[in-house]
C-alpha cells in the first residue's frame, strides 16, 4: 500500500494550499476580504460576499509554486488573487480559461486537455459539469484534476462538480488515495443543486472506501446552504463520522 506523504491546507471556500512533491499548490484562490465580492448571480441570496475572513495572512500567498484553477467563478479565482499572486508561476488550468489568465498577465499558462506533468506530478484532467440540465451551460466549463506521484499517492481534486458517471467511473478506475469534494450543496435561484451533498459523500464512500475524503467549500460563500457543523452531524447521525475530514479554515492536514 502506497504510503501517502502529503499535506494539505484547507484555506477557504475552495481555495487550498496542497504541498506534493516539495511544491506547494494553491488551488482556486479567492482572496478577498469579506464583504468585497457581489452577491452570487441567480441565486436567492442577496449578501455579499464572502462571508468569512481569510485565516491567514495575504502575504502568504506570494510564494506560492504554482495555482491550480478548476473553473474560473470568482468565488474560485477574484480579484485580489489576480492582484496580489506571482505572474511568473506556473498556471493549470482547463483550456478554457488558458485565453483570460494569459490576458490576466500570467507568463506560463498550462491548458490542460487531458495530462500533463510538472516535477513529477502527474496532472490528469477531468471534465465535469457545474449543474444538471441546461443550467450547466449558464454556469460555464469546470474540471477537477487527479494528481499522482509515485511516492506520495494520488489525490483528486474533485471541484465544483456534481456527481455523474464520469466521476463515478473516476473511483472505480482509480480509486484515489484522497479526494477534495465541494459540498456546500450550493444553489440557484429556482433550486437547482450546482455542487455536490452530504449524499454523494456517503456514495462515494460506498463506491471507493479506500479513499480518505476531504469536504469544503462551507461556510463562506451566500449561496451555500450546508454547512460545516451541518455535514458533520449529518455524518454523525448516520453513524459514518469516520468518512470524511471536514477541516477548518486554515486547517492542516497530513496525508
Amino acid at each position: 500500500m502506497i504510503v501517502v506523504s502529503m499535506s494539505f491546507q484547507h484555506i477557504r471556500n475552495a481555495t487550498s494550499v496542497l504541498t506534493v512533491n516539495g511544491k506547494k499548490i494553491l488551488i482556486d484562490p479567492m482572496l478577498s476580504n469579506p464583504g468585497e465580492l457581489p452577491p452570487v448571480p441567480f441565486t436567492r441570496s442577496l449578501r455579499r460576499n464572502p462571508l468569512t475572513p481569510l485565516p491567514v495572512a495575504i502575504q502568504y500567498f506570494e510564494h506560492m509554486d504554482a495555482l491550480l484553477l478548476t473553473h474560473r467563478h470568482f468565488d474560485h479565482l477574484d480579484k485580489k488573487a489576480l492582484s496580489v499572486l506571482n505572474k511568473k508561476m506556473p498556471v493549470f488550468c482547463q483550456p478554457e480559461d488558458e485565453a483570460f489568465l494569459l490576458k490576466a498577465g500570467f507568463m506560463h499558462v498550462h491548458s490542460i486537455e487531458q495530462s500533463y506533468e510538472w516535477y513529477g506530478i502527474q496532472m490528469k484532467r477531468i471534465k465535469g459539469r457545474h449543474a444538471p440540465g441546461i443550467a450547466a451551460k449558464l454556469l460555464g466549463p469546470v474540471s477537477g484534476y487527479l494528481l499522482n506521484t509515485p511516492a506520495e499517492g494520488s489525490i483528486y481534486i474533485v471541484g465544483d462538480c456534481i456527481y455523474t458517471p464520469a466521476i463515478t467511473e473516476v473511483f472505480q478506475t482509480h480509486q484515489p488515495d484522497i479526494a477534495v469534494l465541494n459540498t456546500p450543496r450550493a444553489q440557484m435561484l429556482l433550486g437547482t443543486i450546482i455542487t455536490m451533498t452530504a449524499e454523494d459523500i456517503v456514495s462515494i464512500a460506498d463506491l471507493s472506501p479506500s479513499t480518505k475524503l476531504i469536504a469544503v467549500h462551507m461556510d463562506a460563500i451566500s449561496h451555500c446552504t450546508f454547512k460545516r457543523e451541518h455535514l458533520r452531524s449529518f455524518l454523525k447521525k448516520r453513524g459514518l463520522g469516520h468518512i470524511a475530514v471536514v477541516p477548518n479554515d486554515g486547517e492542516v492536514i497530513d496525508l
